[in-house]
């Protein structure tokens, strides 16, 4: 998990200096800091624990599978704070994207074993999936308040992993860096296309899913 740290903070200082340089905005009101940290504790924190503790007891193609279940989240969220009910075509995407990773893992599912201890596993990688749904939803606020997706993006990384730094020293973990140049050019390459090009176009999907549905909303 320091690693987890280690990677957002990179990425959120590389992202924020990036929009210095670009000029872009990074001046937020107190209840636009508030949305955005929000944000960032779900994403970048809560989300990544809890499928860090999910992968002791799972293997990948499982935490996999729980991911999968995101889709379904999001519709039911959408539901319960939105009352949008979803498409037909969206629950048939939902399930043919669900059968890919079926496929895609089969050996690995084919060879699972339920137990006391992978049941905890799956159950742990649900409610990783359900915080990040949540994340999703107030992503799609931020987005709504016409709030710029790269700065908000940098903004909450940077909320996520100062609370998870604070997460880390609470439990006592101890802090220490690989300076091995495997280990670097990882934290690296996680950082720049794992974490700035993969969350910022990731947020700017979401982004640009709200602004389409939201003509269906009103």
């Amino acid at each position: 998990m320091v690693s987890v740290f280690y990677r957002f903070f990179l990425a959120s200082i590389i992202i924020l200096c990036f929009c210095k340089f670009k000029n872009l905005r990074i001046k937020f009101s107190l209840k636009e800091h508030f949305f955005i940290a929000i944000l960032g504790v779900l994403l970048f924190n809560i989300n990544y624990v809890i499928f860090y503790l999910s992968t002791q007891y799972l293997i990948s193609g499982f935490v996999a599978l729980c991911f999968s279940s995101i889709l379904f989240m999001n519709v039911i969220n959408n539901i319960i704070f939105h009352r949008n009910f979803p498409s037909t075509m969206t629950i048939l995407g939902g399930a043919i994207g669900t059968f890919g990773l079926v496929f895609i893992f089969y050996d690995e599912i084919s060879h699972f074993t339920l137990s006391s201890t992978t049941s905890f596993g799956i159950f742990l990688g649900i409610i990783a999936t359900y915080f990040a749904s949540l994340g999703n939803l107030v992503s799609a606020h931020t987005s709504k308040i016409k709030l710029p997706v790269v700065p908000v993006t940098g903004y909450g990384m940077l909320y996520g992993s100062i609370s998870l730094l604070i997460y880390l020293f609470v439990i006592d973990v101890p802090f220490k860096f690989d300076l091995s140049f495997n280990y670097s050019l990882s934290l690296i390459y996680l950082s720049v296309f794992g974490s700035v090009f993969g969350f910022s176009l990731y947020l700017t999907l979401i982004k640009k899913l709200a602004q389409m549905m939201r003509p269906m909303l009103q």
